[in-house]
Formats: structure tokens, sequence, C-alpha cells
């Protein structure tokens, strides 16, 4: 039966570089063929990088596997891993035969933290993978946020946020996972309730080049409008949005037109110090 380990610090320490380098020196490190290594179910991170792993394939083949990976034995000469799959799979592509490995017994649960735990410490996940993450081992292991935040040293607060990342629409969530979108941008996506607005703010977003703050700020732009946006449209003249858009196209910024044709006010929203520098300039140019 699997021993059960303690949690959090002290699964960190077992794949902490120095208590490898101390288990070497007792000559608990055996080398296992390659071919007999099964990837770990519990893996979060489900991209690997072809550049990332190409660089460590050539560290590999000039100065061997410095660091041993961590196993368990599955019986009949195969072996999960726990610890090291991007070192496993550059030992394979630096076409290794052999990978130093510890091999230890893990409960399910230990296999899941480990894996888990590993990877965020050394900041490997994407923001999409680990949100992923943390949902199975909540689930798996009957966590709260809070006894979730307290094992992998995080607050509340930043698993909460990490988390609602689900939330987003999946073409969101793949802009995240190819970095056309930072964590914070999609905190600001969230501000909105709508999901349509939603994936069309993130395209402006990735269009625009928009810094965190700047969708903040527009987010709170966006939420604005769908509140009104229905009776806005419903009362909206023919005249004023041929007249909106006539604005829209001589500035090359979104402009909205409120009220009637009596009465009413010109709202035109700028993203950016340049944008706003360039409509001053229009602006001065016509007086």
């Amino acid at each position: 039966m699997a021993q059960k380990h303690g949690l959090g610090k002290g699964m960190l320490a077992l794949v902490d570089e120095n208590i490898l380098e101390e288990e070497a020196q007792k000559g608990n490190i055996q080398m296992i063929d390659v071919g007999k290594i099964l990837p770990n179910k519990h893996q979060p991170r489900k991209f690997f990088g072809e550049n990332e792993l190409k660089e460590l394939a050539d560290s590999i083949k000039e100065k061997g596997v410095i660091q041993p990976i961590l196993v368990t034995d599955l019986g009949n000469g195969r072996y999960e891993l726990v610890a090291g799959e991007r070192r496993w799979r550059a030992a394979k592509m630096a076409g290794l035969l052999e990978i130093p490995a510890i091999v230890r017994d893990f409960s399910e649960e230990d296999k899941l933290e480990i894996a888990l735990i590993e990877n965020i410490q050394r900041e490997d996940l994407n923001p999409i993978e680990e949100a992923l993450a943390y949902k199975e081992i909540m689930e798996k292991l009957h966590l709260s946020q809070d006894e979730l935040a307290q094992r992998i040293g995080k607050n509340r607060s930043s698993v909460a946020n990490t988390l609602r990342l689900l939330k987003l629409p999946e073409s969101i969530q793949e802009k995240l996972i190819r970095k056309e979108l930072t964590e914070g941008h999609a905190r600001a996506i969230l501000m909105l309730s709508d999901v349509d607005k939603m994936i069309q703010f993130a395209e402006y977003i990735v269009e625009k080049g928009l810094s965190v703050r700047e969708a903040e700020d527009m987010a709170k732009v966006f939420e604005r409008e769908e509140s009104v946006s229905r009776e806005t449209t419903s009362s909206k003249s023919s005249t004023l949005e041929h007249l909106e858009e006539r604005f829209i196209q001589a500035l090359g910024m979104k402009v909205t037109i409120k009220g009637s044709q009596k009465k009413g006010k010109i709202e035109i929203h700028y993203f950016s110090e340049q944008e706003l520098e360039y409509l001053c300039a229009i602006l001065s140019q016509r007086k």
C-alpha cells in the first residue's frame, strides 16, 4: 500500500533539487528505460512548447539529465511519472535510452498534488491549465478554496480569480493559452455579463493591443453601454445612426450619439494615450 505523505510543503520537498541531490548521494537513483515510463495522468500541463523542449533536449545531449525524475513502480517493468515530464520528453527527443529516476510509492492523491505543485512553483502552467488543475484537485481531494490556497502557498483571492477563468467562453480561453491575452486581461473581460460582449471585447483587446489597465477602463464602458444599449438602439433614428457612422468613419474611433436630433450628447471613446492625443490633434486642426 502506498505510504501517505504530508501535503503542501512536504510534497514540494519531494521535487526540490536539494532533496533530489541528497537522494542521489544516498544511491537511491536508478537508470530506467525511457520507453517503459508512462506520463502522469494527473499532469496539469497539457501543452509542451516544441522550442522549449528542443532547447532542453540540446542541453541534455551536451550535459545529460542533471536532475532525476520521480516515478512510481506500476509493476511488470512499467513506471508512471510523478514529476519531471519535461525532462523525460526532452530525454526521448535527445535520443536517450535511459533516464535517471527516483522510484517511490505514492497514492493517487499524492501524484495529483505533486504534479500540480511542481508546475505551479516553477510557473510552467498557462492560466487555463492552472485553473483546470485547481478544479481537479479540489474535486478529487474535496478541498475548499481556502484549503487549496494553504496547500499550494497562495492566497484565497488568487485561487478564486484563477478558477473564475473557467467561466470564460472557450474562444477566450484559447487566447489565454496562446498568450494573446494575459490573466489580467481576462479579469477585465469577466467584468462583462454578456457572453457575446466578452468575445467582442477580447477580440478588441487583441486588435488594439490594450494594456491591462486600458482593458479594465474599457470594460466599464462596455458594461455601462450594455445596460442601456437596447433602449438607445430602439429609440435612435436612422438620421442619428447615419451621423454616428459618419463620425466613426471620420475619426476612426468608437463614437456614440445619445439623445435626439434636437438634444443629446456625443461620446467619443479612446483607449490609449496615443488615441487621445490623436483626437486632440484632429479637433485642433478644425478650429
